[in-house]
């Protein structure tokens, strides 16, 4: 469409314009459609169109000529190309659409029904409407009048079931969609496969599927969603499918607060859904706590308890509904599914009055408030709070006054911050401390600052004295930004100081930490990171922020100030170590950081310097990719390859090499922190001696163990040696406390002498079967850095590592274990079954079983508890190739050898002679 031709006036008049016609600034062409400049012919009836118009470009070509009533579309409407061919062939009925009908152009045209990405073959495009104005049928055909596919493919003969409406689409399926004027997805989408199945009912909010039916989300219900909108269209396709046959509907409809839909449903007989069924069953054996005569609502995924008003449909009095989990899979059209098996994972109440909820409680699956909403009679929202252990942390009010109030709560619950805006823009902001002292004000500025808004912030000390003030972006997370004025830092003057190298939210401490920067920029640069300016940061990665500010950062460590070694401390973590794993600037910074650890004097300080080193060189406390990145390290070739080269040829990230170099060359500074007199520093520095390669951090934990007074550092010490070399000594120590009266170290000794593959075997490996049967208890093991947190899980997986020849003696113990333990054990138990007689290949279907392997998979198939979690086990059993249904596997465990699957004649049976 020309720009140039829709802006003649009218004094432009072209020859073949009727005298009589009036020039009209704007004509819409369709509701809700593009508003374009026209010469225009045809009465009016006080002043709105009727009868007979005819209308032309402002250039003179024919843009349409339709029929009028009363200012209303009613009768044909021809509409045309550039070229005068038709466009589009429309009829209308007192301003609703019919039909509409398009027509493919060969040549440019301005006219706006689009074929862009329609094949040429496909000329014409037709689009029925209801009574409504929606448009519910959308069919193309090629030049000779047959119906194609939208990509001009051939449309199959429409099978029964399928009703008119529904097009075939090129995925291969049939669908019924309902779509606005404007041609955006409004209503209740109906699909039908290939051959006539019925599969599935969504329903569409402004072009978004917000609901489907079935393997829709919890509470997404087409039915409840179109009630909802007023979309009676849509409730009646919903019912006719069926879906007022999904148990406890009417419950559903009037717990959200649509009586109307709860009274017809509690009416009605509500039929059967045709071809679509709920998947969402009530489970078998319900959850402990829920009362005799509970309704299972599948459309809330909960058993509820709670009256409805069987005149009017609505809810009344206080509610109580038990919470069933969706949980994960690969294995659905939808990204979650329901599993009937699973366990209650939530508990809600709410409160009605006159059929609306006026309050609504969430708890946890141990009662502890999760969630608060309440609502005014119209169904508004008045205020929603979140809970975190049960505490308030965050709220949101919405007052009569039209405002916006949010709050923010210490972890005490005590106002942390309170901010009220109103049409979005800032009113007033206060922050305060853990004890009630108003600490900051934030008020809204005309100032920018870099061409971008802003918001005034001043820190207050208890009697309103100015701290320290600047600017910081809007909304109550934004950051500071610009320079800011300290006040009261050596002398009278202020000061001014940027937050340039740290990325920060606001809070309430954040005018201390402007004063903080103030003495953190001024401070010298401590004799440790000298060089550290001379080390090409920009050239090397990090994950978040600039690798320019490194050095500034570890002289944030170094200061003396806690509040710096804090922030200096949380940026480097963001910059160096992100989810187990670091970047090239990790390295260098690892060095230096190994080398302030004597200068950081305060014990919490250092404490958590050396957690953050034991976290990057450890990946946050993994024994297994500790022991990983040592053998890399020993593996280093002679040849001259680039050690870099080498970690990074080895699948880890090449900075590792300089971690491990570092860790080596400190193990005199882990020393001396092992002989600290803070337990915390020495059980840091333990975790740092058992990474550091080499027979001195060996030696040294041996002497530390025999000095070490607290129980769970000497724990840790245990652990810790698996990672060295297993000497004599090593042996010696292991054996003594195996015997060891302290359950935690006779635990910890068993973990290493099985994972060192120590003969003989079982002298280990019984200790974690007492484990694994709760025979023996280890206190304080989940508080153990190398540990991984639950004692059955580490002897489980421990115990997999047994070769298969130390473990088949032990696996009558250990199969009997399966339903010793609780059902998330047992499946970490069966796990380490299939590891030790799958210890290298999955089953391959066909080969034949070893009596080993046959003891295994019958136990399995035959525990009650690793079934419970059935969708864990699947995955187990899939990983080793083997069949997820206990029967099936039953049935491949009492093959007989001489007729297993695949076998030949000359296949011996395992354990032939």
């Amino acid at each position: 469409m020309s720009d140039d031709l829709h802006s003649e006036s009218a004094g432009d008049r072209p020859a073949r314009i009727p005298a009589e016609a009036e020039y009209l600034e704007e004509w819409e062409l369709f509701e809700g459609g593009p508003k374009w400049p026209a010469w225009a012919v045809g009465e009016r009836n006080g002043g709105a169109p009727t009868g007979r118009w005819r209308l032309w470009h402002p250039d003179g070509t024919p843009l349409e000529e339709g029929e009028w009533r009363d200012g209303r579309r009613h009768g044909t409407l021809l509409r045309y190309h550039d070229d005068g061919t038709l466009a589009i062939r429309a009829e209308h009925r007192d301003g609703t659409p019919v039909t509409v009908t398009g027509h493919r152009c060969d040549h440019p045209s301005r006219d706006p029904f689009s074929f862009d990405g329609l094949p040429p073959a496909l000329r014409t495009v037709v689009h029925d409407y209801d009574e409504q104005g929606t448009r519910i049928r959308q069919a193309c055909y090629a030049a000779d009048g047959t119906e194609v596919t939208a990509e001009g493919g051939p449309v199959p003969e429409r099978p029964a079931g399928v009703p008119e409406p529904a097009t075939y689409w090129p995925d291969g399926e049939w669908s019924a969609p309902r779509w606005r004027q404007d041609g955006v997805l409004q209503g209740v989408a109906r699909h039908w496969t290939a051959d006539g199945t019925a599969d599935r009912l969504a329903y569409n909010r402004a072009g978004r599927e917000i609901a489907r039916f079935p393997q829709g989300e919890a509470k997404a219900s087409p039915l409840i969603e179109a009630a909802r909108d007023g979309d009676a269209a849509s409730v009646e396709l919903c019912l006719a499918a069926g879906l007022g046959a999904s148990p406890g509907a009417a419950w559903h409809a009037a717990f959200e607060g649509l009586p109307e839909l709860a009274s017809r449903l509690l009416r009605s007989e509500p039929g059967e859904a045709v071809g679509l069924a709920e998947l969402r069953t009530a489970p078998a054996v319900p959850s402990t706590g829920v009362p005799e005569g509970a309704v299972w609502v599948a459309g809330l995924l909960a058993f509820v308890v709670g009256a409805v008003d069987g005149t009017t449909g609505a809810a009344v009095g206080t509610w109580r509904l038990w919470k069933q989990a969706w949980e994960s899979t690969s294995d659905t059209k939808g990204p979650r599914y329901y599993n009937p098996d699973s366990v209650y994972h939530g508990y809600e109440e709410a409160d009605f009055a006159d059929g609306r909820r006026v309050e609504r409680r969430t708890y946890l699956r141990s009662r502890t408030p999760y969630r608060l909403e309440r609502f005014r009679p119209d169904g508004t929202p008045l205020l929603e709070r979140k809970y975190e252990d049960g505490v308030p942390r965050q709220e949101r009010e919405w007052p009569a006054d039209g405002s916006t109030v949010q709050r923010r709560f210490h972890g005490d619950g005590a106002l942390r911050a309170e901010r009220t805006e109103r049409d979005g823009v800032l009113v007033a902001e206060h922050w305060y401390g853990a004890d009630g002292t108003r600490t900051a004000e934030v008020t809204p500025t005309e100032v920018t600052v870099d061409g971008a808004a802003v918001e005034r912030w001043r820190a207050v000390d208890a009697g309103g004295t100015v701290l320290a003030e600047g600017y910081v972006e809007p909304g109550i997370r934004g950051g500071p930004v610009g320079d800011w004025r300290v006040f009261g830092t050596g002398g009278a003057e202020p000061g001014t100081v940027t937050f340039e190298g740290l990325d920060l939210a606001r809070d309430e401490d954040l005018g201390g930490a402007a004063r903080t920067l103030y003495t953190w920029r001024a401070a010298p640069v401590p004799s440790e990171l000298h060089g550290a300016d001379a080390v090409p940061w920009d050239e090397l990665e990090t994950f978040f922020g600039d690798p320019q500010d490194v050095p500034f950062l570890l002289k944030g460590l170094a200061v003396g100030d806690p509040e710096a070694f804090d922030l200096a401390l949380g940026q480097l973590s963001d910059l160096l170590l992100h989810q187990h794993t670091i970047e090239e600037a990790t390295g260098p910074a690892f060095r230096y950081m190994a080398a302030l650890v004597e200068r950081v004097e305060d014990a919490d300080a250092r404490a958590a310097l050396l957690e953050f080193l034991a976290d990057i060189a450890t990946r946050d406390g993994s024994l297994e990719a500790a022991h990983d990145l040592k053998s890399i390290l020993a593996g280093l070739p002679a040849d001259g390859t680039e050690p870099d080269e080498h970690f990074g040829d080895s699948g880890v990230e090449p900075a590792y090499h300089e971690v491990y170099t570092v860790l080596a060359d400190a193990v005199p500074t882990w020393t001396g922190q092992a002989a600290h007199q803070d337990a915390r520093i020495r059980r840091r520095a333990v975790v740092l001696l058992a990474a550091a390669p080499g027979e001195a951090a060996a030696r040294a934990l041996h002497d530390r163990l025999a000095l070490e007074p607290e129980p769970r550092i000497r724990a840790e010490i245990l652990l810790g040696l698996g990672l060295h070399e297993a000497g004599p000594d090593t042996l010696r120590t292991l054996e003594r406390h195996l015997a060891d009266d302290d359950p935690l170290l006779r635990c910890c000794a068993a973990l290493t002498w099985v994972r060192a593959r120590h003969s003989p075997a079982h002298r280990g490996a019984r200790p974690l079967i007492e484990v694994l049967r709760g025979d023996l208890d280890a206190p304080g093991f989940a508080g153990l850095y190398l540990g991984a947190g639950d004692p059955t899980t580490d002897a489980a997986t421990a115990l997999a590592l047994l070769p298969s020849e130390q473990a088949e003696p032990l696996l009558a113990e250990l199969c009997a274990v399966l339903d010793e333990v609780d059902a998330i054990d047992a499946v970490a138990v069966a796990r380490a079954l299939l590891d030790i007689v799958f210890p290298t290949e999955a089953y391959d279907d066909g080969e034949p079983l070893t009596d080993a392997r046959r003891t295994v998979l019958r136990a399995i198939a035959d525990s009650t508890r690793a079934w419970q979690f059935n969708v864990n086990l699947h995955e187990v059993l899939a990983v080793n190739g083997l069949p997820c249904d206990a029967d099936e596997l039953r049935a491949l465990a009492d093959t007989e050898p001489e007729t297993a699957p695949g076998a030949t004649p000359d296949t011996e049976p395992a354990g032939a002679p």
